[in-house]
């Protein structure tokens, strides 16, 4: 299966940058430059999962994903691709892991992406492998650099505080819809 994966370091605390990956509040489009803010709806919710969809402008065309969040697993946020315009399901998933450094985090970031066969899945396909290494790695450097300057740390090593889950801190209203973008 195409798979793409990088690893890279963060000042923020390894809490800090997985708690990004399910902080599904208006801030999500400026942390991940792909997900935009009008294309994301949270369909259901609970403690350690959400039902997600996420769609971005691709050219003159909009993909988009349904996924299953779970960050269940100590040091690790999964989504698994339930329904999509582009990509094959369930065979396709994301993952961010972090551990903790003595400055930070180091943060690993995986991409497995089958796709949907027709004109759509080809081209991305074809793209996924010819410049999706270049071009996901400068995506998960852009992930990093934007939560950190959103959320500057003075000691690395220390948790949030408080509400430590972002979406909760800012009252997230679930979306009731069941159909996908």
């Amino acid at each position: 299966m195409p798979t793409i994966r990088t690893v890279h370091q963060s000042t923020l605390a390894p809490e800090r940058v997985l708690q990004a990956a399910y902080d599904f509040s208006e801030r999500r489009a400026e942390v991940w430059p792909a997900v935009s803010g009008p294309r994301l709806t949270v369909h259901d919710r609970g403690d350690t999962w959400a039902d997600v969809t996420e769609g971005t402008r691709a050219g003159p065309v909009v993909n988009w994903e349904r996924c299953h969040y779970d960050w269940s697993q100590p040091g690790s946020v999964t989504a698994t691709v339930t329904d999509s315009n582009v990509y094959a399901f369930p065979a396709s998933s994301w993952e961010i892991k972090a551990t903790p450094t003595e400055n930070g985090s180091q943060v690993e970031m995986i991409w497995l992406r089958e796709f949907k066969p027709g004109p759509r899945g080809r081209l991305f396909g074809t793209l996924f492998k010819v410049v999706g290494p270049r071009l996901f790695t400068g995506y998960a450097r852009d992930v990093l650099t934007n939560l950190e300057r959103i959320e500057p740390s003075a000691d690395p090593r220390e948790p949030q505080d408080a509400a430590s889950d972002p979406a909760v801190a800012l009252g997230l209203q679930l979306s009731q819809s069941e159909g996908s973008q």
